[in-house]
């Protein structure tokens, strides 16, 4: 008989965490953070990570903000986490909403990641303020093989190749071929949760404005005095706190701009989960207790 292996997914402030805790009180499991964010220290604010780990927690609070974190990283961590709650005995329960981590993780075939607009004019400025080779050198580090067959003045691509390594830790030449995920080795259960956007947003601004109260302004003035790595820096609150505590905006407007851009990111986030059919979705517009009763019904 196949493991099983529960995913409670959907956009951020759908209560993923809370239903993935009491899903673990119930099933005897641990949960597994699948957020691209968590996964730092000393952004607990930020990143809105579990402080009372009433269950057992993995990927949670793991490496400093000052390193990358991408696809590949997870993928390895994840594994390792499985193979050690099954040694337990226990059930891994993924919790989050990183879509790229988890369709990887699942399918094993590398898809490639749409485009990040501000990673890629942070790599076009530096290799102007650098000089194109600088770029390639870097490329040359990270992925020889495609560095091998670009000219240094072909920045568009040089760009692209840096971008999908930044982001997945894959080089292009990995991402030409497949490799094996996990859904066909374990008994995987998706679910997604689902709310009314108008539920969504309300839940979305409230979360920024405790974000504000909690000392988020505090939390990234500590960050600004870090060589924080491109992966933390693109933290939902950093680049909009750090706006704020150099003076070119004010706190209103840096809080309106963090709700905006979380809207944002919870549509992509569900562009990504969409289409799958595996996932069972959800009405999380409820009591917890009714949410985690009815992913019982439909997991036995």
């Amino acid at each position: 008989m196949k493991q099983k292996i529960i995913f409670i997914l959907g956009p951020t402030a759908s209560g993923k965490t809370e239903v993935a805790i009491e899903l673990a009180k119930r099933l005897n499991g641990e949960v597994i953070s699948c957020d691209s964010m968590q996964v730092y220290k000393n952004m607990d604010i930020i990143t809105q990570s579990v402080k009372n780990f009433a269950v057992p927690h993995h990927l949670v609070k793991v490496i400093p903000p000052e390193e990358e974190f991408n696809a590949a990283k997870f993928i390895k961590m994840a594994t390792l986490a499985i193979c050690a709650i099954s040694k337990k005995r226990k059930l891994p329960i993924f919790a989050g909403g990183t879509g790229l981590y988890v369709k990887t993780l699942l399918d094993g075939i590398f898809p490639a990641p749409p485009k990040d607009t501000e990673l890629r004019h942070t790599l076009e400025k530096i290799a102007k303020e650098k000089g194109n080779e600088y770029l390639h050198n870097e490329l040359k580090k990270v992925d020889p093989s495609a560095a091998a067959i670009l000219h240094f003045n072909d920045v568009r691509r040089i760009v692209r190749a840096l971008e999908i390594f930044k982001l997945t830790g894959r080089t292009m030449k990995d991402k030409k071929s497949d490799s094996r995920g996990i859904f066909n080795e374990y008994d995987c259960r998706m679910f997604g949760l689902s709310l009314p956007r108008d539920v969504l947003y309300k839940r979305i601004e409230d979360r920024v404005e405790k974000m504000f109260d909690a000392g988020l302004v505090d939390e990234v003035r500590a960050l600004k005095k870090r060589a924080i790595s491109l992966t933390a820096a693109k933290a939902l609150g950093v680049k909009e706190a750090a706006a704020y505590l150099d003076g070119k905006i004010n706190l209103d407007a840096a809080k309106k701009e963090l709700k905006k851009n979380t809207r944002r990111y919870a549509k992509r986030q569900l562009t990504w989960f969409r289409p799958d059919e595996r996932i069972k979705w959800i009405d999380a517009n409820r009591d917890i207790m009714e949410i985690a009763r009815e992913i019982l019904i439909n997991n036995s």
